[in-house]
């Protein structure tokens, strides 16, 4: 209840990236207001029993894990005394909007900038609003360029630079800080302005693909549809792996299945649908931090799961220490109920003949650094095996992709738009 609905987008993420094959994946929800990154590994989405809400009230109980920063479409940009140039994390909001809405606002934005440099259009929502460009341009100018003494383009490209390298920062938290090579994932961009940075901040990262789904827009609203029944169940447990009595253990691990299958038969899950993961608490003898890894049922499993904590340990915080006793602290049960999931339409043939260009529009690309006329596809347009060449742009009802230069953006079979990031541009 407190993040439903940065947490369904954390699930359809997932969802997404393993639909096209890809176990480990970043997610960026950029909307209006804030950009929320999530991350999953190995097909597991990364959860936390210690997180909060707004004004510092903790939650102690597991959640998928979610790093949220001020960073959206209407985050303003601005100069801090220091006459450094600041992005968020204060918001035009709904109302008054970004300058361009014409409703009063007159800071500039992300929105702003990405409309000065030619990468939105000039109208949103299918027409249903208009944007106003001069208004963007006057706005960029009064707050940014004349103060850093620029012209519009660079204080617009600027604008947009301080706000991917703020998200490339928080994805940094959650994926290098943690052990985690974002070499090693896709970037699955989504919300209404997640498609605009989603190339650039893969860039930034050496994220070799981006993958862009069918409609950003709704991914929150599409992981509701995905989301299973789960209880999260613990006990204490405490005491050294070589003293600990297994048998106590796996008594209380029984105790807990029993209880998560009761519960999950009071909610009418059928016997065929219910799942019941095990997890055990570790920690170094001394340490008052723990990390949690999973145990399986069966002989040995105290012994496989104490390997899997120094790995973990070792990927969290580039040290082991096999020679030091390892001390259980909690165990845990993840009782689920899996529930019935939409079904995606996937194309089989692939789609052979060139896609139209709706237009073209003069863009600035910062890896040129001046503006060239790139052509405008309209998304709907575009079938399975389509291919196209950077720059361009992609539009559609909910969101525009930026297709860089030196980037190839090719439509698989389940509609997404992968971005294959490159090392030189042509």
């Amino acid at each position: 209840m407190a993040a439903s609905g940065i947490a369904a987008g954390a699930i359809a993420v997932a969802d997404i990236a393993n639909r096209c094959g890809y176990p480990n994946a970043i997610g960026l929800d950029m909307g209006g207001t804030s950009t929320d990154i999530s991350l999953v590994y190995d097909g597991e989405i990364r959860t936390t029993k210690q997180w909060q809400v707004e004004y510092g009230f903790p939650i102690s109980f597991p959640s998928i894990e979610v790093l949220t920063i001020g960073a959206g479409g209407g985050s303003l940009a601005w100069i801090d005394e220091a006459g450094s140039l600041r992005n968020g994390p204060t918001s035009a909001g709904a109302d008054p909007g970004p300058a361009c809405y014409g409703w009063g606002g007159v800071e500039p934005t992300n929105t702003d900038a990405n409309l000065a440099l030619g990468r939105l259009g000039s109208s949103l929502i299918g027409g249903a609003l208009n944007l106003d460009v001069d208004a963007a341009e006057k706005a960029i100018r009064r707050v940014v360029a004349d103060r850093l003494e620029v012209d519009t383009d660079t204080a617009a490209s600027n604008i947009i630079q301080v706000a991917n390298a703020n998200m490339a920062d928080a994805v940094r938290l959650l994926s290098i800080r943690r052990g985690y090579d974002p070499r090693d994932f896709v970037l699955v961009v989504c919300g209404g302005a997640g498609a605009l940075h989603g190339a650039a901040l893969a860039k930034e990262l050496n994220i070799p693909t981006v993958v862009v789904p069918p409609h950003p827009g709704i991914t929150s609203a599409q992981g509701c549809l995905l989301v299973d029944i789960r209880h999260d169940l613990s006990a204490m447990f405490q005491g050294l792996v070589t003293e600990i009595d297994t048998a106590a253990l796996e008594r209380e691990f029984v105790r807990l299945e029993r209880e998560g299958l009761e519960r999950l038969e009071h909610e009418g899950v059928p016997a065929d649908r219910m799942v019941l993961d095990r997890s055990i608490s570790m920690r170094y003898s001394g340490q008052w931090r723990s990390l949690t890894v999973s145990a399986t049922a069966g002989p040995g499993f105290l012994t496989e799961a104490v390997e899997r904590f120094h790995e973990e340990h070792e990927r969290d915080y580039s040290f082991r220490r096999d020679d030091t006793p390892v001390e259980i602290y909690q165990i845990g049960l993840r009782a689920i109920g899996t529930t019935p999931k939409p079904q995606f339409p996937r194309e089989s043939v692939p789609f052979t003949e060139t896609p139209v260009v709706t237009a073209h529009r003069s863009v600035y690309f910062d890896e040129l650094g001046r503006r060239v006329e790139a052509p405008v596809y309209n998304r709907d347009d575009l079938r399975f095996g389509t291919e196209i060449e950077g720059p361009a742009i992609i539009s559609q009802l909910d969101s525009t992709t930026v297709v860089l230069p030196g980037t190839t953006a090719v439509i698989d079979e389940w509609a997404n738009i992968r971005i294959n990031i490159l090392q030189e541009i042509k």
